[in-house]
């Protein structure tokens, strides 16, 4: 009689331990053929990540109780005492092919923007230049705007962790290339320095717009100076100024009336600067001043 009991119990377990094993592997089977075959083809790129994630911990779980099913069956069979190791092995694996999973599956490939900010030494926006960005295999180019923001759109989800190269040339600004590792696509920020030399360039003419050659062009106050060539035109190199200052500018010329210009350094290339000037009264066949 208690021979029976005992064959009746493990005849029980048996079947139950089994009809978890196929139900499970029906089940894993089944999330698997329904993802590629349905949600991954219809789903967008994020929604397909939340999905993917979804089913990876569903088919955790399946592949779980399968495991368990099969040891426990095992053990039923061959009338082993069931002990931890064959209680707790299915969810073990099950949570050690989750977590794997979630190592091993692909981010998105959804693009991603990147934003650059570049500012002066003085932590100010800079408002004019360009930045290149140079991956392994292309190259992206844009104006920084008026706010020293250049926003890149578009750029590949694939790309991260990849190295990149930064150039940004700004007038007036040392230009300045950086070589990183893109950890994410949170904003980065870059900081120029002023350029140590600024110049200063333009023409002197008289009002019939003939150039006038052999004006001293002075930056008053300074040992800056320059002659204008045979065109009229000049070019005068000054260090020790920054974006902001204001210059005066003196023309010097014994035929012709001394003129001022005064004005602020806003780049690094002032060139558009133009004199007219207007010839002295000739007494006794010399200019005369008044």
């Amino acid at each position: 009689m208690i021979t029976k009991k005992i064959s009746s119990q493990k005849q029980v377990s048996v079947t139950t331990y089994l009809v978890i094993s196929i139900v499970s592997l029906i089940a894993a089977v089944g999330i698997g053929y329904y993802y590629f075959n349905y949600m991954k083809q219809g789903s967008t790129e994020k929604m397909d990540d939340r999905v993917f994630y979804l089913v990876l911990v569903l088919f955790g779980m399946a592949a779980s109780a399968l495991i368990f099913g099969i040891m426990n069956s095992y053990a039923s069979l061959k009338g082993i005492q069931a002990d931890v190791t064959y209680k707790f092995t299915g969810p073990v694996v099950g949570v050690i092919l989750t977590v794997l999973g979630g190592f091993m599956i692909p981010k998105g490939s959804s693009d991603q923007i990147l934003s650059i900010r570049v500012f002066d030494q003085d932590k100010n926006p800079v408002t004019r230049g360009k930045v290149t960005l140079s991956f392994p295999h292309y190259q992206r180019e844009a104006s920084v705007n008026e706010k020293g923001m250049v926003v890149f759109p578009e750029i590949p989800y694939d790309q991260l962790r990849n190295s990149i190269s930064i150039n940004v040339a700004s007038d007036g600004y040392s230009s300045i290339t950086i070589d990183t590792l893109l950890g994410n696509f949170d904003p980065i920020n870059i900081t120029v320095n002023q350029s140590k030399i600024i110049r200063i360039a333009g023409t002197v003419k008289d009002a019939a717009d003939r150039p006038i050659k052999d004006v001293d062009i002075v930056v008053d106050g300074t040992p800056y100076a320059a002659k204008t060539i045979n065109d009229g035109s000049f070019n005068i190199p000054i260090p020790g100024y920054h974006f902001g200052d204001r210059i005066t500018l003196v023309t010097s010329h014994p035929a012709y009336e001394d003129k001022v210009k005064e004005f602020d350094i806003e780049s690094g290339e002032i060139n558009k600067i133009e004199f007219v000037l207007n010839p002295l009264p000739i007494v006794n066949n010399k200019p005369k001043r008044k």
